[in-house]
C-alpha cells in the first residue's frame, strides 16, 4: 500500500539523500527542493492525505509548510519542463511501488 514513509523512501533515494535528511531540519537548497516534491507526491498520490498527516511524515512539519510546498512545486512544474519530467518520472516510480 502507498504511504507517505514509501514516498519518502523513494525520493531520498532519487534525490541521493538519507530519509533522515529529508525529514530533517536542514534547509539546504537541494534537500529542501526534494522535501517538497516529496510532500507533493504524498499529497497527490496517498489516498486520504491531508496536509497535517503530511507534515507529520516529513518530520512534523505545519500543514502550512505543506501547502506552501504543494503551491511552489505547481508554479516550478509548470515553468520548467526538465522538471516536470523529473517529477513525473518519479510518479511512474512510486506508483510502481505502491
Amino acid at each position: 500500500m502507498l504511504s507517505p514513509k514509501l514516498i519518502v523512501a523513494i525520493v531520498a533515494n532519487h534525490f541521493g539523500l538519507t530519509r533522515a535528511q529529508l525529514v530533517g531540519r536542514r534547509r539546504l537548497p537541494r534537500i529542501v527542493l526534494a522535501r517538497h516534491v516529496g510532500m507533493l507526491l504524498s499529497l497527490e498520490m496517498v489516498r486520504g492525505a491531508s496536509l497535517n498527516g503530511v507534515g507529520l511524515s516529513f518530520g512534523g512539519r505545519h500543514h502550512t509548510s505543506v501547502l506552501y510546498a504543494q503551491r511552489r512545486m505547481h508554479r516550478q512544474i509548470a515553468g520548467d519542463r526538465r522538471f516536470a519530467r523529473e517529477v513525473e518520472a518519479l510518479r511512474r516510480i512510486i506508483g510502481k511501488a505502491g
